[in-house]
């Protein structure tokens, strides 16, 4: 997989300055502090140890959140809200819960890169800072190939599929296979929607069902994307939690805040042969998440293959 990085903050940065960023490997803003992660799903725990090691922080998911409600996998609950929302919701719905005022939040989406239709997964984590009123976003694009949705009749013809999955590390979702077109109520029905499974028993009585309320009789396999059953998710947010915990540990020149960092990626990298802009990224622009204050930091890299470009290689 290769990753393709970005990364944000708020506000809009709208200055440049040409400055360097510095910490003390020991500073930490948010020392011996608890930060909520707004979570159902474990995620806590791919971002605990960074925010323990970086920051000396404490990092909680309270009991009892419904972070379903901002939209589910599975269809059974609409998303309606770009991933950066629903990221900031589930944070600032962790912070009430904890009762403090510094907390994290996390989304992903799974799709085909815009006019390319190459399958990415993108994370986004979102750390508030109400007291402070700021916020952090770092974020990760992987190119990432999921098992297509297999249909079976039975646990034999699911067995077949099972090491395509990467069952039963990663979970499975079984669902009725005619009811994305011909029964879309069969989806919030929990008769007939099965997540998590990660054991055969489970996904012989899943399958059973599932296929039972089918027209057609076959039942639907699907990996579970939900974080605390998806290896490759925990391992970006470990990535991520490591990024975030040491851009907060980093503190803006200007005014002070942490959160200095990366936030925005220029392309127009020149192509080696032409000299025309390509897509790749030719320099990065950092700035704070509270005041105007930025830089910009060309990359070692100047010249870009004539494969990526648009002129050579149309």
């Amino acid at each position: 997989m290769v990753p393709l990085v970005f990364t944000g903050s708020r506000p809009t940065v709208k200055t440049a300055v040409a400055v360097r960023h510095h910490h003390e490997p020991m500073d930490s803003p948010y020392r011996a502090q608890r930060i909520a992660f707004g979570t159902m799903h474990g995620k806590q725990l791919q971002v605990a140890e960074p925010f323990a090691s970086v920051l000396a922080a404490t990092v909680i998911a309270p009991d009892g959140l419904d972070t379903d409600q901002f939209g589910t996998f599975t269809g059974d609950v609409r998303r309606v809200q770009t991933p950066a929302e629903a990221a900031r919701a589930k944070a600032e719905l962790g912070a009430a819960a904890l009762g403090v005022p510094t907390a994290l939040g996390s989304e992903a989406s799974y799709g085909d890169l815009a006019g390319i239709l190459v399958p990415v997964h993108e994370e986004l984590l979102i750390f508030v800072d109400l007291d402070r009123g700021i916020e952090v976003i770092e974020g990760e694009r992987t190119i990432t190939r999921l098992p297509p949705p297999r249909r079976a009749r039975n646990l034999a013809d699911a067995e077949v599929h099972l090491s395509g999955f990467g069952f039963p590390a990663q979970a499975l979702v079984v669902r009725p296979a005619s009811s994305h077109v011909t029964h879309p109520a069969h989806l919030a029905h929990p008769v007939h929607l099965h997540k998590g499974i990660t054991d055969l028993a489970e996904l012989a009585h899943a399958v059973h069902r599932a296929a039972a309320a089918s027209e057609d009789g076959y039942a639907l396999l699907e990996a579970d994307l939900r974080a605390h059953h998806n290896p490759t998710r925990q391992v970006v947010l470990r990535r991520l939690g490591q990024r975030l915990a040491l851009r907060l540990r980093t503190t803006c020149p200007a005014c002070g805040s942490p959160g200095y960092g990366r936030t925005v990626t220029l392309p127009g990298l020149p192509c080696r042969a032409c000299n025309r802009d390509t897509d790749l990224v030719r320099a990065d622009v950092h700035g704070c998440p509270c005041c105007p204050r930025t830089h910009t930091e060309t990359r070692p890299v100047t010249t870009a293959e004539p494969v990526f470009c648009n002129s050579c290689n149309p």
